[in-house]
């Protein structure tokens, strides 16, 4: 639990800043959180996560399949770095929209 928390965290910025999350992602954080999604592959807040490392490493066609995959699963309740709580899908819906945008340009 702890870990999802701490996970959490980093995943939902402002709505509006979903491109701009935090630090720019690095190939050690896609690679770690891959890690951690394929041995815990129904965990929405991971999906989150793993799609906004995808935005900051500016690879948003992946982005946007791991945004799908966290609706596809359980609507979890995830920890904003705010202590504001917000639902996954909500934070995918948001996201896919502001990635959609961006990708039409």
């Amino acid at each position: 639990m702890a870990k999802m928390i701490a996970l959490a965290l980093l995943v939902a910025a402002p709505l509006s800043a979903v491109p701009a999350v935090a630090a720019p992602a690095n190939i050690g954080t896609i690679s770690t959180l891959e890690a951690v999604a394929s041995v815990n592959p129904n965990d929405g807040g991971t999906a989150i996560e793993l799609a906004q490392a995808y935005l900051r490493a500016d690879r948003p066609g992946e982005a946007m399949n791991h945004y799908r995959r966290a609706l596809a699963l359980d609507n979890v309740m995830l920890e904003t770095r705010f202590g504001d709580a917000i639902w996954s899908h909500t934070v995918a819906r948001q996201a896919l929209k502001t990635v959609t945008a961006l990708s039409a340009r």
